[in-house]
This record gives structure tokens, sequence and C-alpha cells, in this order.
């Protein structure tokens, strides 16, 4: 793969430094210099790399979205179009997105075919687990007895997950008698789920709706708690002892915020949500965003139409580019590998017009996206000095 050298307005790095203007060198899948252009080593002025010329876009980190189906296309009825997970990549890239997390896919869906690919790096759980008739059942990861767990973790261990996902309480989506409100498992069950995670090193995502499944998860010890909507058959209940849990065992929290949450006032209300979350914040609960994409009505490329929701909850929109990048990173366990601008983490990274550290709707208009050295442009008239 050929050296290339991009310059840019700024360059946002994600470790407190702006680079304005900046330089990036990307050398293979990495990157491998940053700085201003008057700093450029002669190194990689003599050599004559491919130069690309951004002069009024911005430079940083890939996007992450922390709660995906690839399997899924957001149609009314997703499971019905399930699978289309090129598709699904696609928009991914095109939303500026580098890393996702995968949560939950069909039994006989080939993770290893997407993580192959020239795409996004794609944090997977392979098979939810959950109970015959429970939520997801579909996908082939209902389990009744220690040696389904067994097996289902240990077939998505050796099919190259990243997590292991479980459905704590049943979902909206669900097509048996599963309550979003219940506990889909007894507490012995979850327990032996989280176990059999452990063994294969593996952390623990837990699909959770309900105030009583949150709890249950939280005593079993997952590692993330997805959506955590604090519902109850008659509303709402956040427990603030188990938001002090979670936070003092560092659980995740992904609510799951797309890009019509703001405008909610259905099932659950924008300013419901948005109390719920600034009181999580507030106990030091973390935080890392993620969409649902894929369910209906949220399709994958959209993921920076919901980031200003974040806005709402106190955060700057330097600290939602910081939440979506760096940090977010760090909180898949990927950080090593992903989330900043600095040489020797891989060439994940975009281009955006403008600031967005200053206006995050510059985040919904990507003109280039690289992933892992692999470029991808959005908007072809960005200028490209080929070497002769």
């Amino acid at each position: 793969m050929t050296a290339r050298i991009l310059h840019v307005a700024r360059v946002v790095t994600g470790l407190s430094t702006v680079h304005a203007p900046g330089t990036v060198v990307v050398d293979d899948k990495h990157i491998a210099w940053v700085g201003t252009p008057d700093q450029l080593p002669d190194t990689w002025t003599t050599n004559k790399p491919h130069q690309i010329h951004l002069p009024q876009a911005t430079l940083l980190p890939g996007l992450i979205d922390a709660h995906v189906h690839l399997a899924f296309d957001h149609s009314a009825d997703p499971h019905r179009a399930a699978e289309k997970w090129g598709t699904a990549v696609q928009q991914l890239l095109h939303g500026g997105i580098t890393t996702a997390r995968d949560l939950g896919a069909p039994h006989h869906t080939d993770i290893s075919a997407v993580a192959g690919t020239s795409g996004p790096r794609i944090l997977s759980a392979g098979v939810p687990l959950t109970i015959p008739g429970g939520h997801c059942d579909e996908f082939g990861g209902s389990v009744t007895t220690a040696a389904d767990i067994d097996r289902i973790v240990s077939h998505n261990a050796e099919r190259g997950a990243a997590w292991i996902k479980v459905m704590v309480t049943g979902g909206f989506t669900s097509r048996g008698p599963s309550s979003p409100y219940s506990p889909q498992f007894t507490d012995t069950k979850l327990a032996d789920i989280v176990a059999a995670a452990r063994d294969h090193d593996l952390p623990v995502a837990a699909h959770a709706h309900g105030t009583a499944g949150i709890r249950q998860a939280v005593e079993a010890g997952v590692d993330s708690l997805e959506h955590c909507t604090w519902m109850t058959e008659n509303g709402f209940h956040l427990d603030h002892g188990i938001v002090n849990a979670i936070a003092e065992q560092r659980i995740l929290v992904c609510p799951t915020i797309n890009h019509l949450a703001r405008h909610a006032s259905g099932r659950l209300p924008w300013p419901v949500r948005r109390a719920q979350l600034v009181a999580m914040l507030s106990a030091g609960v973390r935080i890392v965003p993620g969409s649902d994409a894929g369910i209906p009505h949220t399709p994958h490329h959209l993921y920076g139409r919901s980031l200003p929701a974040y806005t709402d909850l106190g955060f700057s929109p330097a600290e939602v580019v910081d939440l979506v990048t760096r940090r977010a990173a760090e909180a898949l366990r990927v950080g090593h590998l992903t989330g900043t601008l600095t040489a020797g983490r891989a060439a994940d990274l975009i281009a955006v017009p403008g600031d967005p550290t200053r206006e995050l709707h510059a985040l919904t208009t990507p003109i280039l996206v690289m992933s892992s050295g692999h470029l991808h442009y959005l908007d072809i008239n960005a200028e490209e000095d080929t070497p002769r």
C-alpha cells in the first residue's frame, strides 16, 4: 500500500492537541506521523508519496458506533431482510464510522467474512444468548442448560467474537411472549453466561430495558448495559442505588441514541431519557455512544445526526467528538488500536468540512474516510497529487 500525506485545515488528534494547519502521514495501514506542515520530516518530502489536499477540512479519528446490527436493513421488519452485511458495512463507511460493535446476528452469519474486508473494524458479539421464544430467539442462540450456554459462547469465541451478548430482558421487536420490562433468565443462568464468557476472556454486553433486568445484570457483573431505559410496566423507575453500583463497577452504558431520539414522544420521550442519562452521568457512569443501527427507521449511515443529542446531556461539541472517538475506543477495549491520530495507531480517520469541535453537524457529511489505511472517497473533488 502506497504512503499518503494528507494536508488539511486542522487535525484533531484526540489527544488534546489540534494542529492548524495539519498534516498526517499514512504508511500502509498505520499512521506514521502527525503534525504541522512546516514540521514534516524530509523523509516524507523526498520520497514523493501521494499528496491529498483538503484545505477547508478537519481530519479526525474515525467515528465509533458501539451498538449496531449489521444483519438488519432498518426496514419495518428488519428480520425479514437479515444478512445484508455488505450493504450495512458500506453505509457505515459513508457515515464516517470506522469501528462498530455488532451486537447480534443470525447463527449462520460469517463474522470472518466481514472482518477480512477493507471496511470498518467490526467488534462482533456473534449470536446473542436468549431463552427459547425470547428476544431474538430466531438468531439461534436460545439456551436452557449450562451445556447450551457453553456451546453458544464457545461457538462465538471460536468465530472471532470480541463480546458476548445476552438478552437479559425482552425487547420491543420480540416475536414471542417475553417482555422488555422483565428478566428472561434466572439469576443463576445469567451468572453462568457471564462465567462462560469469562472463560474465554470476553466481556459481556447485556440488553436490558426494565429496571428489574438492569439490577440483575449489574449483580451478575456484566461489562456493558445496552439501552438501560429503566422501564416498568407502569412507567419508569430509575433506581439510584443501582446507578451507583453501575458507576462503582465501571459498567458501560450504551443508551442507543439514534437520529430520532430528540424528537421521541412515544414510549421513551426524550425529556425522560435525558433526565435518566443526566442522573447517570452525574453519578459517574461511563456512557459510550451507539445508535442501534439496523432496527426500524435507523439506517447505518445516519450516526452523525444522532450526536447533537449528547449536547443536551451537558457535553460540548468538542467533548462529543472525544466521546465518539478516543473515549469510545478505550471503552470498547481497542484504544491501543484506534480512536486517536498518533503514530503507530491504525489509520482510521475521516475528513469533514468545517470544524466539528464547534459544529457537530460537520460529522454528517464526511468527505474522506480511511479505515486501516484503505481510502474511501466520498467527495470526488478532493485534490490528490499522484507521484509519477
